[in-house]
């Protein structure tokens, strides 16, 4: 289908339902690609480009390619094949983003982890994903021997090559790109597959509006783990920009960072609104500040807005792949999500929806779908689950847009075409821009020694957001608090662990039977025993990394 006439559909589809929010309709950015080929492209155009800069090292595009591209050919001669997918657990580094794009240019999809991810945690994912091995390193490999599954260490993967280099073949841009696990509300994490030509369209497309460019440093500072990071890396690598990547230290240092970003020269910063709120600085040198993943303040946009420095906000589950929608922001105006980026659309639905999708016009509050050639393949293993929240667009244009993805975000699209969202349909938060399921912490939690009721809400002290947890002992057990955060460490990433714990003698309950949770939300803490519970130290045991 031409440009023109694809042009033509969807001006058909946008008059016969202006319900209908769509993007700029842009057919060029739609490409039969897959991710190493943008890496191979930018390397062969601007070899002695500085791609990446980690403390005193800097490596260029030419030797990133050649790196990766040795470890590509080692795992190939161990049997790496596309559609399949690969862990990742590493330290953040240079090293990480060399295995990142090997596995890349493998054929394979990546399976990120976070560095302090628990090894039951990685067992279970590795197990949902069919994975065959894992790419780590000497430092974390013995923590993995009893899993069972192939261990590929940094180490060997970048020795020298004694035989040809192997490359790919058979890679199709419908193969999965990379996995991201998210909270499950049964209790499980669920993975999102994204295919290699959904995530190749969304760098392109947010880059069209974007603009970030070849001259850019770009500060590298989110885990691989969440999507937002493709973001700094694959942009970066589509346009031959330069990598800024901070060391965890100072990444989590709100204090330190802004004069480090400064002192670098940083000129395109992707945040969560939260760390932006924590700079108690102006950073000269940027240009542009990419803010996503929660909800953003007007007071932040009021306080950062200048001459020269463009702030944007965007929004989109991992299941739309990063985001879906875009809005510039300036001081003084309503902050809202935006509008699509080039070839996504939105539209509002009933959110009682369930034979068949009803479509609510604009200024209507609905369940906000997502449609575009970056919505996922689904979720990985999960048939059913993917049946309900991934469905046919019965307002479909074309082939671009034949799927829609239900977010659960309750949201209005208002008369001069913005969206507003509006919370959640669900129990599913965000923190530090992370997707948690309550439910899933809460299942955890109930099968701790002594746990009896449990609930676990999101809440804002003191301006800060952080996870309580209510515990109503059992049968008058006595529960320390230590051995709860403990055990949950060992099953849950360090950003579901609640930040407090508070035990009570009784759950406050509405009419119907159900866990008061807006009680929950307003009920003053405290740091002594309730009922006959005892609560044990919430005093942090070691400094704070």
């Amino acid at each position: 289908m031409t440009s023109s006439s694809l042009a033509r559909i969807v001006e058909i589809v946008a008059v016969v339902h202006p319900d209908i929010l769509l993007g700029p309709i842009q057919p060029e950015l739609i490409r039969n690609e897959v991710l190493a080929d943008l890496l191979e492209d930018t390397a062969r155009r601007s070899p002695d480009q500085i791609a990446l800069i980690f403390a005193d090292r800097c490596v260029t595009y030419k030797e990133l390619n050649q790196a990766a591209d040795r470890a590509a050919s080692a795992l190939i001669d161990a049997g790496v094949k596309p559609g399949q997918i690969v862990g990742l657990w590493l330290p953040r580094g240079i090293d990480l983003l060399i295995m990142q794009a090997a596995i890349a240019k493998a054929g394979a999809a990546w399976l990120p982890l976070d560095a302090d991810t628990p090894v039951e945690r990685i067992a279970v994912c590795l197990e949902d994903a069919s994975a065959p091995g894992i790419v780590t390193c000497a430092l974390f490999s013995s923590r993995l021997e009893n899993l069972g599954r192939h261990l590929w260490t940094i180490e060997n993967l970048l020795t020298p090559l004694e035989t040809p280099l192997q490359s790919r073949t058979g890679l199709l841009s419908t193969h999965p790109a990379y996995v991201i696990y998210t909270s499950g509300s049964t209790g499980k994490p669920k993975g999102i597959e994204i295919t290699q030509g959904g995530i190749c369209h969304f760098l392109r497309s947010e880059n069209a509006v974007l603009g970030v460019r070849g001259s850019d440093r770009v500060y590298q500072g989110f885990s691989v783990a969440f999507d937002m990071s493709f973001e700094e890396i694959w942009i970066s690598y589509l346009v031959g920009a330069t990598l800024w990547i901070a060391p965890k230290e100072l990444a989590s240092d709100p204090e330190a960072l802004p004069l480090a970003l400064a002192a670098n020269g940083v000129t395109v910063l992707h945040a969560v609104p939260t760390l932006l709120a924590l700079f108690n600085q102006d950073i000269p040198s940027l240009r542009l500040i990419n803010l996503g993943g929660e909800m953003c303040p007007e007071a932040l946009v009021n306080r950062w807005a200048k001459p020269g420095l463009q702030i944007f906000n965007t929004y989109g589950p991992t299941e739309a792949t990063v985001s879906a929608s875009l809005a510039a922001l300036r001081a003084n105006e309503p902050v809202t999500i935006g509008s699509p980026l080039p070839n996504y659309g939105m539209l509002i639905i009933h959110p009682a929806t369930e034979n068949g999708l009803t479509l609510m016009p604009r200024g209507d509050t609905g369940e906000l779908c997502i449609t575009g050639p970056g919505v996922a393949a689904g979720y990985l293993g999960r048939p059913d689950l993917t049946a309900e929240k991934f469905l046919v667009n019965p307002w479909s244009s074309g082939a671009h847009d034949g799927r829609l993805y239900r977010t659960g975000d309750l949201a209005r699209i208002d008369t001069d075409g913005r969206v507003q969202c509006l919370g959640r349909t669900d129990d599913q938060v965000k923190i530090r821009g992370f997707r948690v399921e309550l439910g899933e912490i809460e299942e955890v939690l109930a099968r701790q020694p002594g746990v009896g009721t449990v609930a676990v809400i999101l809440r804002n002290d003191d301006g800060i957001d952080q996870l309580i947890a209510f515990i109503v002992p059992e049968n008058g057990a006595t529960i320390a608090t230590g051995t709860l955060r403990a055990a949950l460490g060992k099953l849950l990433p360090p950003y579901m662990v609640p930040g407090f714990f508070e035990l009570m003698s009784e759950m406050p309950r509405l009419t119907s039977g159900k866990i008061d949770r807006k009680a929950l939300k307003i009920r003053p803490l405290t740091v002594s025993p309730v009922g006959t519970a005892s609560v044990g130290s919430d005093t942090a045991e070691t400094v704070a990394e």
